[in-house]
């Protein structure tokens, strides 16, 4: 069997101020066989196709991926120019069998809203009847109409997304069934009208995990919601639940459950309805939960209680988008905090002053906050060089392990003990120990460590942090959707209250 891989991938937020350029994917960009060399045996859905796939002794096409992280509006060129490219490699590969796709579900361009479905709907019109099959991002804002040019939808059921790299190979299983002729996978939409902001999407608390584990026992134990359908466990091909990008003003925007059958209608269109009414009965908490802090009180919270613990605080500053923000960091300033790391703040300039000075210097440096003024202004810091220089390193966290990281240059200012890590290249999140311990450092040596991820942390936090401290800052992307004026969802709570 002869199976087209490839992926374009970009989580954006429509309310950002900055375009985003083909730049950003191209830094990243992967095109033939250096695919399968990059990603074999990472913890990634393209890595999971390359393993799939070779598990199968199937003769791969690999034609290209580029991700461009998170940010801004995608301009129009980054679609037209890597779609005009798959489609034109699909069209010139004799006796194809079957496409996988990696599309991370929450892109938005310039003119086109939903980006993934066109450009499923475009390599469709390219090969015709061969199967294709998408692998997402739990975070991806999809409806119906991907599935019709789609044969097969699937999505990470985790988050943090530790399980990438399964999800990809989920997605090469099914492909390896539709292109033997043994199912006929039947795939239905069923959104409940749900927005849910990221951080309360992590399905190792509740609800959200509640949400997806009714998702999988559909899959693997059907007969537990219906007993009438215990005879129909082997016709359940793949349950998903996509939580959304609440970010992004696009008509799909929010939950989504995807469910595919071997050929049967009727049950895919029971367990998403069933999964999109489970999602909706709890919906305050996916939207609302208790224990969320303000910037000064969470900060003052975390401060007291690092004290008092031998492991660190993690306070999430889930707000940050762009890993800039500043609100947080002033406040540990202010507040007097004396062992607390800010990793992972992108501020080119700052490094540049860093790298003038050279470690060891006593240096004062507005970091921060300098695309928007959202992101609270930039803080003078005056501190120690403790570390400058450029430091890649491949990644021991479980999310990104075996994946090459680079910070670019980078400096770390020690602050009367508040350690800030400023970076050239934006990583939007510390997801895992990495920039802490690939620089030398413990997590133990703070009492505080301040993380701009959603949910991926916690696959180290929750087991290495003595708590987890949620602020909400009004910054790029705050809990709070009532901060935004969106133009183009309606019926989804609690963006359009009902």
């Amino acid at each position: 069997m002869r199976v087209a891989i490839a992926g374009l991938s970009h989580e954006t937020h429509t309310f950002l101020p900055d375009p985003t350029e083909i730049d950003a994917f191209e830094r990243g960009a992967a095109r033939g066989g250096a695919i399968v060399d990059q990603y074999r045996g990472t913890n990634t859905a393209i890595g999971g196709f390359v393993d799939g796939c070779e598990d199968r002794d199937f003769e791969i096409e690999p034609i290209l991926h580029a991700s461009g992280g998170v940010s801004g509006t995608v301009v129009d060129d980054v679609y037209d120019r890597y779609v005009g490219e798959l489609c034109d490699e699909l069209a010139a590969i004799d006796d194809l069998d079957g496409v996988a796709l990696f599309l991370h579900g929450a892109m938005v361009t310039e003119t086109r809203v939903d980006p993934e479905r066109d450009a499923v709907r475009a390599v469709r019109e390219v090969v015709g009847d061969v199967p294709i099959v998408v692998a997402m991002d739990l975070h991806g804002n999809v409806d119906g109409r991907i599935a019709e040019a789609a044969t097969a939808v699937c999505a990470y059921r985790s988050s943090p997304h530790v399980d990438a790299g399964e999800t990809g190979r989920r997605a090469i299983a099914l492909l390896a069934d539709a292109m033997a002729g043994d199912t006929d996978p039947t795939t239905v939409v069923s959104k409940p009208g749900l927005a849910v902001p990221s951080p309360f999407s992590a399905t190792t608390t509740e609800p959200a995990r509640s949400v997806v584990e009714r998702a999988i026992a559909w899959e693997t134990a059907p007969e537990l919601y219906d007993v009438t359908r215990w005879e129909d466990r082997d016709a359940v091909l793949d349950v998903s639940v996509f939580f959304g990008f609440a970010w992004s003003d696009v008509p799909q925007m929010g939950v989504s459950a995807v469910v595919t059958t071997d050929g049967d209608l009727d049950l895919a269109e029971t367990i998403a309805d069933d999964i999109a009414a489970f999602a909706w009965e709890h919906r305050e908490g996916l939207t609302n939960p208790d224990g969320l802090y303000g910037v000064e009180e969470g900060v003052a919270y975390a401060i007291e209680r690092g004290r008092e613990t031998d492991r660190p605080i993690c306070v999430l500053d889930a707000a940050d988008r762009l890993a800039e923000t500043t609100y947080v960091l002033r406040e540990l300033l202010e507040q007097g905090a004396d062992s607390a790391a800010v990793p992972l703040l992108w501020d080119p300039e700052a490094v540049e002053a860093c790298e003038e000075a050279g470690e060891g210097s006593e240096i004062t440096v507005d970091v921060g906050s300098k695309s928007s003024p959202r992101g609270g202004g930039p803080v003078e810091l005056t501190g120690t060089v403790e570390w400058v220089g450029h430091n890649p390193y491949v990644a021991t966290g479980p999310m990104r392990k075996g994946q090459r990281i680079d910070h670019g240059p980078t400096a770390i200012v020690d602050a009367d003990g508040v350690w800030v890590q400023v970076t050239t290249e934006m990583d939007t999140a510390m997801i895992d120990a990495d920039p802490i311990e690939q620089y030398g450092y413990e997590l133990d040596d703070f009492d505080v460590i301040v993380s701009k991820s959603k949910t991926h942390f916690r696959a180290v936090y929750e087991e290495r942090a003595a708590e987890i401290v949620i602020v909400d800052a009004p910054e790029y992307s705050p809990a709070d959707l009532s901060q935004f004026e969106y133009d183009h969802v309606e019926g989804v709570y609690p963006v359009d209250e009902r």
